[in-house]
């Protein structure tokens, strides 16, 4: 009735690419996604409060989150089976040899084929066809974190590009490289990793 994987399982068998700044199978091309300017990478940071509640109080907050930013817009629009069946009939199937990129890729869209699910006949008729497994998102947003907490090497996610990063768009003074001359940069040290003896610990 329905898939179940990991997310990049999802862009081979929906036919949505989840890479780039148009990853995102339910925003699609309403996404608030922004490109790091260091980093270089597509990034989600804050998008999510579209989705609050009108009233709440982190759609306001320009401290705690990205500077200066007031969240006024609502979630984006959700299509129904028949919208999205008009936009994907269309499309190639990955069956097809010699097809070229479909139009408007990685502007509008990230389609790369009509996916032979569609073949089935309630498929386009289906509210969910396919879900994410929870397992893995859990397992990898816990490596990320507890790598960056422990200050693992080379598998951190705290770097001199995020840290430069996090100068532009968030209010975090104690986490700015300060300038240690000759070229040099100091990185401090954040108050959510562990020092040494607690890593043992």
């Amino acid at each position: 009735m329905w898939t179940i994987h990991d997310f990049p399982a999802y862009g081979i068998l929906s036919g949505w690419s989840i890479h780039g700044r148009l990853a995102c199978p339910h925003c699609m091309e309403y996404t608030k996604s922004f490109t790091l300017n260091y980093c270089g990478k597509s990034y989600w940071f804050d998008c999510h409060h579209r989705f609050l509640p009108s009233d709440h109080p982190f759609r306001r907050n320009t401290r705690a989150f990205r500077k200066g930013e007031v969240e006024t817009d609502g979630p984006p629009l959700r299509l129904t089976p028949s919208q999205l069946w008009r936009r994907v009939k269309h499309f190639p199937k990955v069956t097809e040899s010699g097809v070229t990129r479909i139009d408007g890729y990685g502007e509008w869209h990230t389609w790369t084929k009509k996916s032979i699910f569609w073949d089935l006949p309630y498929w386009k008729d289906n509210l969910m066809r396919h879900n994410l497994d929870v397992m893995h998102i859990e397992k990898n947003f816990f490596d990320n974190i507890f790598n960056t907490m422990m200050n693992v090497s080379g598998k951190t996610k705290d770097n001199d590009k995020a840290r430069r990063d996090v100068d532009l768009y968030c209010r975090h003074k104690d986490l700015q490289l300060k300038s240690h001359g000759n070229g040099k940069w100091l990185k401090p040290k954040p108050n959510y990793t562990m020092t040494k003896d607690e890593v043992k610990i």
